[in-house]
């Protein structure tokens, strides 16, 4: 997700010559899509569902992937795909072999005339970080486009199979979600009968923003025996003031490392020193793993689990 979620005003000025080049790709995708036989009837092609809902025809073994979110990046090369990998954007710095790959622009703004260049047989973008109606624009240029949709622990599981799937791995996604089950089951069970923590998860500290019910976020948390005190809002990151933090006074507060940004020392802070968990010193940051709708996320949730209870964890 982008390292500031309550958003920064981004400009959208397109130079005349680079809006001419996609309109001229575009109109020569349009022509050859006209030339082609429907989709269902291309050899080498499969139909499948994205996690938005498209019904999106593509390529049955693609070769040429560029990846649009750090997530989507992370579940290819754990997929052991990062051979086909030729393209991604400035924020996907995991793992270290990703470093050599071409840039293809930012989560929010894809650079269309480079991707259009490298010549993909396969774009996958994200819900968790990109911009619906920049991704969407590469659809409309007929690019191959599939959208995952990891708003929770169990997505998490279906994205890494749905990519499995339309990159012609299925095998290897069963492995890679068997093992993540066991792990989660392994931390299930080495928490089993202990009470939970109430917490107040801290996603960016000015403004103060907290993870609502519908991230994927509150689910990983649960799944670290943490009962978050902002799950109830129906917005995604909903603001908080210190004053309703204080009237909930969790017992925990958390939050991840922002490089750049890191969270004030607290106890110097007016009011919130007034604060349980400041006081007793139960503030945590954790490494960002815990906030990357991949497989990787279970690192940060043990990470989490033995923070809290580091008598089941010896």
């Amino acid at each position: 997700m982008p390292s500031d979620p309550s958003g920064t005003a981004r400009s959208r000025i397109l130079l005349l010559p680079a809006a001419c080049c996609i309109l001229a790709l575009a109109a020569c995708s349009g022509q050859a899509r006209r030339n082609s036989p429907p989709p269902e009837h291309t050899p080498g092609t499969a139909t499948h569902v994205d996690g938005i809902g498209r019904r999106v025809t593509l390529p049955a073994q693609p070769r040429r992937i560029v990846s649009l979110a750090p997530s989507v990046t992370e579940v290819l090369f754990l997929l052991d795909l990062g051979d086909r990998v030729i393209g991604l954007t400035t924020h996907c710095d995991w793992p270290e072999a990703a470093a050599a790959k071409p840039r293809i622009g930012t989560l929010l703004s894809p650079d269309y005339e480079r991707i259009i260049a490298a010549g993909p047989d396969l774009i996958i973008a994200s819900t968790a970080g990109n911009d619906r109606s920049a991704v969407l624009k590469l659809h409309d240029l007929g690019l191959p486009l599939f959208v995952t949709a990891p708003r929770s622990v169990d997505a998490i599981f279906e994205t890494v199979r749905a990519i499995s799937r339309i990159t012609g791995c299925p095998e290897r996604g069963d492995e890679l979600t068997a093992d993540m089950g066991r792990r989660l089951e392994r931390i299930r069970a080495a928490l089993d009968g202990l009470p939970a923590r109430r917490a107040f998860f801290i996603t960016w500290f000015d403004p103060l923003l907290a993870p609502g019910r519908r991230t994927f976020e509150n689910d990983v948390l649960r799944r670290a025996h943490v009962i978050s005190i902002s799950a109830g809002s129906e917005e995604f990151y909903p603001r908080y003031s210190l004053e309703q933090v204080l009237a909930q006074d969790p017992e925990v507060i958390l939050t991840v490392g922002h490089p750049g940004h890191p969270l004030p020392d607290l106890r110097h802070l007016p009011g919130w020193e007034r604060l349980a968990a400041v006081r007793s010193g139960r503030v945590y940051v954790l490494s960002d793993v815990l906030q990357h709708p991949s497989p990787r996320f279970i690192d940060g949730v043990e990470e989490l689990a033995r923070t809290l209870f580091p008598e089941r964890f010896p």
